[in-house]
């Protein structure tokens, strides 16, 4: 039996993490460009693997299945642009600042990574039976409603719904973001501020 002393513990520990951190990198890329390649319904598992170069077993220690891969993908794509469009001290006078601050930090993410709207974009009948609703996407809807809370709380944003607000704020937001992917050089401005005008004078009825 071999016996390694502490440091050479710690350093095959990491070692250890960092080739698995790896393995779940290239079947998320791979993931990415199939399901933007063939489509969600098109693609199948033994593509994704195909892609990455691992072994099917590595495949398999995991994911189950693509749509644990499409999950994760997603769930990655939240947290991402949730850090992005939270890691700021903000301090906006009214909520038409709050969401403005908000919906820009967001499209222009989805202008650096186009891929994840792609897939939804091109998939949309698959994908209307497919709940998006991952974890993190969840954990982040409620950090916007916290926000909202706070904003009401100091009495700087309106006494709105703030549950309802975070149901439909995501999926307006993901569709004004597909129709700015499909200009040539879009406009962020342009498009952050028709999505925010509409949340405010559609939904809030111009509170």
């Amino acid at each position: 039996m071999i016996d390694f002393d502490k440091e050479e513990k710690i350093e095959f520990s990491n070692k250890r993490e960092a080739t698995k951190l790896n393995n779940r990198t290239l079947i998320i890329d791979a993931g990415i460009n199939v399901f933007v390649e063939k489509g969600v319904a098109e693609a199948t598992v033994r593509d994704i693997i195909r892609s990455t170069g691992l072994a099917s077993g590595t495949f398999y220690n995991y994911f189950k299945s693509k749509e644990e891969v499409l999950i994760a993908i997603f769930d990655d794509y939240a947290l991402e642009i949730g850090t992005k469009i939270r890691n700021h001290k903000d301090e906006p006078k009214n909520f038409e600042e709050f969401l403005s601050l908000k919906v820009t930090r967001f499209f222009n993410y989805v202008l650096e990574r186009p891929e994840i709207h792609l897939i939804m974009a091109n998939n949309h009948n698959t994908l209307s039976n497919f709940s998006l609703n991952t974890p993190q996407i969840i954990l982040e809807i409620d950090y916007l409603k916290n926000e909202i809370k706070e904003g009401i709380k100091k009495g700087i944003f309106p006494d709105i719904d703030f549950d309802l607000f975070g149901l439909v704020a995501r999926p307006i937001a993901d569709s004004i973001a597909q129709d700015m992917l499909l200009e040539k050089n879009p406009n962020v401005k342009k498009f952050a501020d028709k999505c925010v005008n509409f949340l405010i004078n559609g939904l809030l009825g111009g509170k």
